[in-house]
């Protein structure tokens, strides 16, 4: 398996993607050997209803579109800038969407792609609405970059984060590509969480890395009432991970996705980039 078509959001909303993430799109991509297809939404703030109410906000509505266009401008000419400097060849596609209700209806532009990347909101990491339909409603594995980020892209240490789960067995095969490129790979696996059924859990996923000529060692750790995800951040950190692999976990309640504790965790606090599937 290779990437050869990765789809990025552009998002110039409440947390913008930084410059860093736009950077890291088009080294990664480089990388890769592929192309990017990106979506930049053009905005349209929503104001009230009722004719009072607005004829008040309908001015401030109209600033916080100024405002969001001139952004969107912005980043547009960075990505450009970026690519050209990397020599990635990519393609642009302008969204009009209704914000912020509309943010969830830009999923279906990754479906056709080999691969979803975002940045990952850190001014307000609690907001996490343009992240979670691409996690869950894309059928597609996401690169998730955090914007405060400064770091380049790297792939000298990656882990994998293993439970034996559905999501960490796809994550898995989604990754491969970037573990085959890994200088090191480590499989975290966190005893203490959850029951895990088998006494050498990682086994048979150091068979099945090994058939596609991957070398990768094991990290066995107490979770000891921590939070999960706190612990495999904590691993990976002592790793000096580049990339985290994992299973995203969610479960869907009247057609809205709440992530799982361990997902909502990482999505909240990790500074390393993760790449998720569901």
């Amino acid at each position: 398996m290779v990437y050869r078509r990765i789809h990025f959001l552009i998002s110039a909303t409440a947390s913008p993607t930084s410059f860093a993430a736009i950077d890291y799109a088009c080294a990664f991509t480089k990388a890769a050997g592929a192309t990017l297809d990106v979506t930049i939404p053009q905005v349209d703030v929503q104001a009230p209803s009722s004719w009072l109410a607005g004829k008040m906000i309908a001015g401030i509505a109209q600033g916080v579109e100024d405002m969001i266009s001139a952004k969107r401008a912005e980043l547009e000419a960075h990505l450009k800038q970026s690519c050209e400097a990397a020599g990635v060849g990519f393609k642009t596609s302008s969204v009009d969407v209704d914000w912020p209700a509309g943010a969830s209806s830009l999923a279906v532009f990754g479906r056709t792609s080999d691969l979803c990347l975002l940045g990952l909101p850190r001014d307000a990491p609690a907001d996490l609405a343009e992240v979670e339909p691409w996690l869950f409603a894309t059928g597609r594995p996401c690169l998730l970059y955090p914007d405060n980020r400064s770091g380049a892209f790297a792939l000298n240490t990656v882990t994998l984060a293993w439970d034996m789960s559905p999501s960490a067995a796809r994550a898995a095969a989604d990754a491969l590509p970037l573990l085959k490129r890994a200088k090191s790979v480590q499989i975290l696996v966190g005893r203490g969480e959850k029951a895990i059924p088998s006494r050498h859990p990682a086994a048979s996923l150091l068979d099945y890395l090994a058939a596609h000529e991957i070398n990768a060692a094991v990290d066995e750790f107490d979770v000891s009432g921590r939070k999960i995800g706190d612990a495999l951040v904590e691993r990976a950190s002592h790793h000096k991970a580049d990339l985290m692999v994992m299973g995203a976990f969610g479960h869907s309640r009247l057609r809205e996705f709440v992530l799982g504790g361990a997902t909502r965790r990482l999505l909240d606090t990790s500074q390393i980039p993760l790449f998720m599937s569901h």
